[in-house]
């Protein structure tokens, strides 16, 4: 009969706050939408009419919704649990014997189920979605010389060389600056295109003979964030595995970051649920329900600032990033813990 019971009851709370969590992350995601794209219109120019904006801005908006995932699980997560606790099928539930935290736990599985979905079609097609938005907007532009402001620099021995990635082995806009030891410009040279292969800039077909100019390049130079959020997962290993095979090991650990971030997401999910749903359950006689989801609100920005607090200092000081990322979710899950024995 209990099992019935809890059988009955779990399967409309999965679908509920599935249901609800989808429906708040599409919102969130829409006013994301507008927000950029009435930020952007000030932004047109020739080349960039509002329809290329709106199609560019609405393209990268699924991929920039994994930024959103987890506030959007949480928010869905708790009204779930108010709009049963207002039924009071969360009280029926108890009186049942069934404690707290398995009720919250079976609640996140719809968010859960919601989180790996997103992850996969984000790996499969919203990346790639994005990627796509970037390649026509630069097609846009009709450009094949970009700005110096979208350049990686380095400067080695006495020479400064500058290129733009258009991906992890395509260049474009090469120049190289030659100095002498007063520092005055020797020569400043410039190329359409080129390659990047094994830690070197190949630039080929220089003339009819066919030459090549073959210019060493530190990989960490062209590791940024924002790059490394639009590879899939099995791209951020093959990049992590020439970088490592080049010697320049410093910096891998952004590159683990990225990796760590997303394998990781749903575990973050379903920790933060697991704390923020105690709230559900305690303090329901001194507060309504929409005070109970401010708190759960106020717990997850908390924990984005802890989260991002505890990567920053793991990098910074060149600690195990791993840790980085299991420290913030064991610490939510043992606060939990003792909240649930205290209800």
């Amino acid at each position: 009969m209990r099992e019935g019971i809890f059988t009955t009851y779990g399967k409309h709370l999965i679908l509920k706050s599935l249901y609800i969590s989808i429906f708040v992350w599409l919102t969130i995601i829409f006013l994301d939408f507008l927000i950029t794209f009435v930020m952007e219109l000030e932004n047109l120019v020739d080349y960039r009419n509002i329809f290329s904006l709106f199609s560019a801005v609405l393209m990268e908006q699924p991929h920039k919704g994994l930024d959103y995932l987890e506030s959007s699980v949480l928010i869905g997560t708790l009204i779930s649990l108010s709009i049963f606790n207002q039924q009071g099928n969360l009280i029926f539930l108890r009186s049942s014997g069934f404690s707290p935290a398995k009720i919250v736990l079976m609640a996140g599985m719809g968010p859960l189920i919601l989180a790996f979905t997103i992850i996969a079609m984000d790996e499969l097609l919203f990346i790639n979605m994005s990627k796509s938005a970037s390649l026509n907007e630069a097609h846009a532009q009709e450009e094949l010389i970009t700005s110096s402001d979208s350049l990686t620099w380095q400067l080695e021995d006495l020479s400064l060389i500058g290129a733009n990635f258009k991906d992890e082995k395509n260049l474009e806009n090469i120049q190289v600056i030659q100095f002498d030891e007063q520092g005055r410009v020797v020569s400043a040279n410039q190329f359409i295109k080129g390659r990047y292969q094994d830690g070197n800039i190949i630039i080929d077909n220089l003339n009819q003979n066919n030459d090549q100019i073959v210019l060493s390049f530190n990989p960490a130079s062209n590791i940024s964030s924002q790059k490394l959020d639009r590879l899939t997962i099995s791209s951020l290993y093959q990049l992590k595995g020439d970088y490592l095979s080049t010697g320049y090991d410093k910096d891998s650990q952004l590159i683990m970051s990225a990796i760590y971030s997303k394998i990781l997401l749903p575990f973050s999910v379903i920790a933060i649920i697991f704390l923020a749903g105690s709230l559900m359950f305690g303090f329901v006689r001194s507060g309504g329900v929409g005070r109970q989801i401010v708190i759960g609100i106020f717990i997850g920005l908390i924990y984005d600032l802890f989260k991002d607090l505890s990567i920053t200092s793991f990098i910074t000081y060149q600690w195990p990033i791993l840790f980085a990322y299991l420290l913030p979710i064991i610490v939510l899950f043992g606060s939990g813990a003792i909240l649930y024995k205290r209800i």
